[in-house]
């Protein structure tokens, strides 16, 4: 059980981190090619809806295997667990955690906020082509490129926690004596 926790593990980060790479290298700005703005928000719906249940997937499959690595002594020894503090493991996971907080906090922001917003100026864009200013397609892509600098913010902290989470396997590394 302890290999398959640690291949479903792996497989889930490398799915999330993945597929935050590939939008944003190359997902995103392939969108930027499409000139028809419906066309362009359906694709874009589409990609973000498949990229959302493959994000929900790897998370809850991270948080499941996670919580069996935390708890098994095959990968976290008792006195880690009762003594997290007295070991470089304990700050590590620590701000593992934190990080992977963000992380959430982070990409419910840009679901519930950004991404609303965006669909919402897309639509006044849209609207927008009879001509009588750019004003709806400035606001647009504004919001874009904030949405992109999340999204690399997003890709950062992803990028952060999946190192600690090497940092935590790196038994010689990780449980070494703090201090």
């Amino acid at each position: 059980m302890s290999t398959a926790s640690l291949i479903l593990h792996v497989l889930a980060a490398a799915m999330l981190v993945g597929g935050e790479l590939l939008l944003f290298i190359a997902v995103t700005p392939a969108s930027w090619l499409i000139d028809d703005e419906r066309l362009r928000r359906a694709v874009t719906r589409v990609i973000a809806r498949r990229f959302a249940m493959l994000t929900v997937i790897a998370l809850v499959v991270l948080l499941a295997t996670g919580l069996y690595q935390l708890l098994s002594n095959d990968f976290t020894p008792t006195q880690l667990r009762e003594h997290p503090g007295d070991y470089r493991w304990g700050s590590i996971f620590i701000l593992k955690m934190a990080l992977t907080a963000a992380l959430l906090v982070m990409i419910g922001i840009h679901g519930a906020v950004l991404g609303p917003r965006i669909a919402r100026a897309s639509d006044r864009a849209d609207g927008d082509a009879d001509g009588d200013g750019d004003g709806a397609r400035v606001v647009l892509e504004g919001l874009r490129r904030n949405s992109l600098l999340f999204s690399l913010g997003m890709l950062l902290v992803s990028v952060a926690v999946l190192a600690l989470g090497v940092a935590l396997a790196d038994h010689n590394f990780s449980f070494a004596r703090a201090g």
